[in-house]
């Protein structure tokens, strides 16, 4: 009878037990369930931010292979295989590393480096890439791997650029101002010797030859006209050169291409190109810094010029339509447009510009022409003569 009972007891209690066993391991798993989900969740989460950095991201191995890119990353190479390529594959389009690898270094010495490239496709070509590359190490504290990060910096770059040519355009205008007394004063004793000789051979012309008479006159004229011409050239280059402030007013931008073109003329003659300045006489007021339009209509002249062929012709021409001021600059033959009345984009610039008509001049006349509140498109598709076609707001009284 005890025996019974004690038996009857000890299988109670072992069903207990194995109850409460069973118990415990579903309270583990769903303990584990739970850690499992907030893992994925912060795994997700983690993706997310890594995939919407601003900067892109990749990942290499010991052997400089990409193991991991971000979006922004992919999208910098668009169209290149990144994952499972060499890095010097993938970004410079190399068949071996480069003798001086950055990354190599780093391996070696788990120290950060610092560079920029330009990208040459895909959907940032022509854009100036920053990177860094810094050393992940692993327990045993050996660089495992390698953490590249690239930034955009073109726009960084193009206000480098502009802060340059404003300097430029500050030292020239001090070196202006400072020989320009220097100039003036022989050029006027020029330009007084030969209004005074052009009067005493008009009024004493019968004392020599009147075939030799009429060579002076002409030889005198010219001297006395470009005398005047060196003058003009000066006061416009201390104008066009002269510190601006970003402060607005109302401008006759008839008279500021005036200025402009009178900087250019000179070279247009020389390369054998006529230039044909028809900006109205009406006044054509804008409101505007006039520092800024007169960068902005040298680097679209200068452009215009590079792309017309020699013999051909540059032309400029103002006219008012209702409220709106209208410049067209045109050239007779060249390559200064390629694209139908489509809106030049501020965003596509060259790191490295040249003069004139390379991506980032154009597209820092596009930046002033917003400062301006007008707009300006590029014109010359289907056998229309190519040209730059600005509009201005008129500036009302």
């Amino acid at each position: 009878m005890n025996n019974e009972k004690s038996g009857s007891f000890d299988f109670k209690g072992l069903g207990y037990s194995k109850v409460g066993h069973f118990k415990q391991v579903r309270s583990k798993i769903r303990e584990l369930e739970e850690l499992g989900t907030e893992l994925a969740q912060r795994h997700n989460e983690l993706e997310a931010i890594i995939n919407n950095m601003t900067d892109g991201l990749t990942i290499l191995d010991r052997e400089l292979n990409i193991v991991f890119v971000n979006k922004v990353q992919q999208t910098m190479f668009l169209g290149r295989p990144l994952v499972g390529s060499k890095c010097y594959e993938a970004f410079y389009g190399k068949k071996e590393a480069c003798p001086k690898c950055s990354a190599l270094l780093t391996m070696s010495t788990g120290e950060t480096a610092r560079g920029e490239i330009e990208v040459r496709k895909g959907q940032y070509s022509g854009r100036c890439i920053e990177w860094t590359i810094s050393p992940v190490k692993g327990p045993s504290g050996s660089v495992d791997r390698l953490l590249l990060l690239m930034r955009d910096i073109t726009d960084r770059k193009e206000y480098e650029f502009n802060l340059m040519r404003a300097d430029r355009m500050a030292a020239i205008g001090l070196l202006a101002a400072g020989i320009a007394h220097e100039i003036n004063n022989p050029l006027t004793s020029i330009a007084g010797f030969s209004e005074g000789l052009l009067k005493r051979l008009k009024k004493n012309s019968e004392l020599c030859d009147s075939k030799l008479s009429a060579y002076f006159q002409d030889y005198l004229q010219i001297i006395n006209n470009e005398a005047y011409r060196c003058r003009d050239i000066i006061r416009n280059l201390i104008r066009f050169s002269h510190k601006s402030t970003c402060d607005h007013e109302i401008l006759d931008v008839n008279q500021v291409i005036n200025d402009t073109v009178s900087l250019i003329r000179q070279h247009a003659k020389d390369n054998g190109i006529s230039m044909v300045n028809s900006a109205g006489k009406k006044p054509a007021p804008i409101t505007g810094n006039e520092s800024e339009l007169k960068h902005m209509f040298l680097n679209l002249l200068s452009n215009a010029l590079e792309g017309a062929e020699e013999g051909g012709i540059v032309s400029i021409f103002t006219q008012n339509i209702d409220n709106v001021v209208q410049v067209v600059i045109s050239n007779e033959k060249g390559n200064c447009a390629s694209r139908p009345c489509e809106e030049v984009p501020p965003s596509r610039g060259s790191a490295n510009p040249g003069v004139g008509g390379t991506p980032l001049s154009l597209s820092i006349c596009y930046s002033i022409m917003q400062h301006h509140k007008g707009d300006i498109q590029v014109n010359g598709a289907g056998g229309r003569e190519p040209a730059y076609v600005l509009r201005f707001p008129v500036a009302l009284p």
